[in-house]
């Protein structure tokens, strides 16, 4: 075990330990200030930085280390004493000769007697772990893969449909279930002989998918789909939502006594996106009370703005701001209904439990009947420990109620019944560690208890707390070298373990990675137009908006939809608007020559084409570009209402990206410019910022 260390030893001696200490590893350190002004390094940390020539006495730490950007406030946290420390793992660094350097950063905060407090940042070299670490999982998962299927090529086939972290639904035309995968079972809690024998519907919530398939027509039975998503439900009647892709095989059975016959199945491969959309409505929430934050001088402002954005980002119906009032406080004027509760701030040394009352100072709802419960509370008051908000208060953590009808404790139970109002949370508000206020928040729909949501409004809450003067506190150094002990011991035996599966799985590694190239390309392409499908397009959207944020380039993106195209496969019938759609993912992918470019199909007969390192001007030469080829190709159009041949609208956005900004908003700025070109009459180029053009 390491010794304890006081904070009252000199700086010199803790300057000795620490080098000791490092040199076990290949570890470097900085010390930084409260404005994370570098104060003290070690000899060799610049190796580890970013820009190296950055690592000076005085210089802000972000200069060299940019993965510290944004993270400020968890940096104030462990300051004060309110997180115990932060870690970034698998740092990237290119190297000169283009190699990657791997490092995790470990921060720590320490203060000594009569200083300034002073966040410590440990750099350590983890290349040779997290190279070997990554090369060891994808041996585990092919080696398990590869020794389970030497058997029989039928036990390899299933081996890799279990593999798949997407479900797997093979039906009969009939929509009978023939076959599912491991990953069907644990997302909807079937077993597989529950699910083999029965109709879909039974885990569709509205047989959406069924019908899509076989109203299909015949010419489009040997071709893949777009991607379709339905409302599934598991065993346990939750309600998921899946993104399914929808393709045929036919299998011809041979017979000694009759005609061979051939058996079409429908194979459904699903996606569970039921989290990410939870993912961007927390993600939206959280951004917009950022941006309500940013943008008002007090919290008395922001706080109808921040409940009326958290409900209409999360989707729930009400919520509701609890602040402590003495007991003359309580007692409004009912003849001035506009009159306002002062915002009130519990003292640092005051008890939670002395707090007499807890009054609604600030609500937000929509709906008739929701409005009714909001008339009904309106000069409510709880005393702490009673209902949500006095839970929240008196605990100091966020809380969550699946059911409000079956929580003995909240007692206003019967008019959230006549409100139909189902779930609910609520969060504290802090402010230098003390709670000045609660918010609740209240679904019609019940919703299970979602711990990351709870995570986010706790830190929202710590946001909002930031306008009460905070509470420092000192960090002790001990803490950080026994975690850094512990660390170090677990990576230790890991990285030995890795070493000797390695070892193992290093010949059938070889043997499969073929396979898995091709299954790789497979997922990445749309079937029907051989260039990338949706998931490709996102994938590397979100690549390119990273790469060019930190190279602070700019990223342009043209969306395409091809004008009248329902009409053409009305006229030219489906095979005949297969082959158009073909043609014109030919001219896309003619004009996605450069290195980070991409051509893709976005859905439907909408394309979409990623630019890298290209402004408006230049996208818009690459969309007049794909225009002309459009009209050389000259492909017949007659029900057209612009031309006698196909034609195409398209919208262009183009943003260097920031932090500020999102892969959503360039999305959507491309999206409305699309919107504009069909608006305008189609067959036309729109951008949505001409002046930057006119520049």
């Amino acid at each position: 075990m390491l010794p304890k260390l006081s904070v009252q030893i000199s700086p010199k001696n803790v300057n000795n330990l620490l080098d000791k200490l490092l040199s076990l590893r290949r570890i470097e350190y900085l010390a930084v200030d409260r404005e994370l002004k570098i104060q003290e390094t070690s000899l060799n940390v610049q190796e580890f930085a970013e820009i190296p020539e950055g690592i000076e006495k005085g210089k802000d730490v972000r200069d060299s280390f940019p993965e510290l950007i944004g993270i400020e406030e968890i940096l104030d946290d462990i300051l004060e004493e309110k997180q115990p420390n932060f870690q970034l793992k698998s740092v990237t660094r290119i190297l000169n000769d283009g190699s990657c350097l791997y490092l995790d950063l470990y921060v720590f905060g320490y203060k000594e007697q009569l200083k300034p407090e002073r966040l410590i940042i440990f750099c350590e070299d983890v290349t040779d772990s997290t190279s070997m670490q990554q090369s060891m999982v994808q041996s585990v998962n092919e080696s398990s893969i590869k020794v389970t299927n030497l058997a029989t090529s039928r036990d390899y086939i299933e081996q890799i449909l279990n593999s798949i972290n997407d479900i797997l639904l093979v039906t009969t035309a009939s929509g009978k279930i023939k076959k599912i995968n491991k990953s069907t079972e644990l997302l909807f809690g079937y077993t597989e002989a529950e699910l083999i024998g029965k109709p879909i519907s039974m885990i569709t919530a509205n047989e959406e998918l069924l019908r899509q398939v076989s109203q299909l027509p015949a010419e489009l039975k040997n071709e893949s789909w777009h991607q379709v998503k339905v409302i599934c439900q598991t065993k346990a009647a939750l309600s998921l939502t899946v993104a399914f892709s929808c393709s045929t095989i036919e299998t011809r059975v041979e017979s000694k006594h009759s005609a061979s016959e051939i058996i079409q199945d429908f194979v459904y491969i699903g996606r569970d996106i039921t989290e990410q959309q939870r993912t961007k409505k927390r993600q939206a929430a959280q951004y917009a009370v950022a941006r309500i934050m940013s943008e008002s001088g007090s919290l008395e402002s922001a706080t109808p703005k921040i409940l009326q954005a958290i409900c209409e980002s999360l989707g729930w119906d009400l919520g509701e701001l609890w602040t402590p009032v003495d007991e003359k406080e309580t007692k409004l004027d009912g003849k001035n209904p506009q009159q306002k509760v002062r915002f009130l701030f519990a003292t640092p040394d005051t008890p939670v439990e002395k707090v007499p009352f807890l009054l609604r100072v600030g609500v937000w709802w929509r709906g008739t009947d929701v409005g009714e419960f909001v008339e009904n509370c309106q000069q409510i008051t709880l005393p702490p420990g009673v209902g949500l908000p006095g839970v929240v208060w008196n605990t100091g953590y966020p809380q969550w109620i699946t059911d409000i009808l079956k929580d003995g404790n909240f007692i206003r139970s019967n008019l959230a019944s006549k409100a139909k109002l189902t779930s609910a949370f609520g969060f504290p508000i802090r402010a230098s560690g003390q709670i000045v206020g609660v918010m609740t928040f209240f679904c019609q729909k019940k919703q299970p208890s979602d711990e990351d949501l709870l995570q986010m409004m706790a830190a929202v809450g710590s946001q909002l707390g930031q306008f009460v003067k905070r509470k420092y506190a000192e960090k002790e150094l001990q803490e950080a070298e026994a975690s850094i002990r512990v660390l170090y011991e677990q990576e230790k035996r890991q990285s030995k373990k890795l070493v000797q599966q390695n070892l193992a799985l290093e010949k059938t590694k070889l043997e499969l990675e073929s396979a898995n190239r091709a299954l790789q390309r497979l997922a990445s392409v749309d079937g029907l137009t051989q260039i990338a499908n949706r998931r490709c397009f996102d994938k590397t959207l979100q690549s390119e908006w990273l790469r060019m944020a930190r190279n602070q380039e700019p990223l342009a993106l043209i969306l395409l939809d091809i004008d009248f195209f329902k009409l053409y496969n009305d006229h030219y019938g489906h095979q005949g608007g297969d082959e158009c759609l073909k043609k014109v993912a030919e001219i896309l992918d003619r004009n996605a020559h450069r290195g980070g470019d991409l051509s893709a199909r976005y859905g439907g007969e909408e394309f979409a084409l990623i630019l890298s390192q290209t402004d408006a001007k230049g996208a818009m030469r690459v969309a007049e570009s794909i225009r002309n080829d459009l009209k050389m190709e000259a492909i017949p159009h007659q029900l057209s209402k612009v031309s006698q041949f196909v034609t195409a609208s398209m919208g262009i956005a183009s943003v260097v990206p920031s932090a500020e900004l999102s892969v959503e908003w360039l999305i959507g700025e491309a999206d409305r410019s699309l919107y504009q070109a069909k608006l305008e009459g189609r067959d036309r180029i729109i951008y949505l910022n001409p002046a930057i053009l006119d520049n």
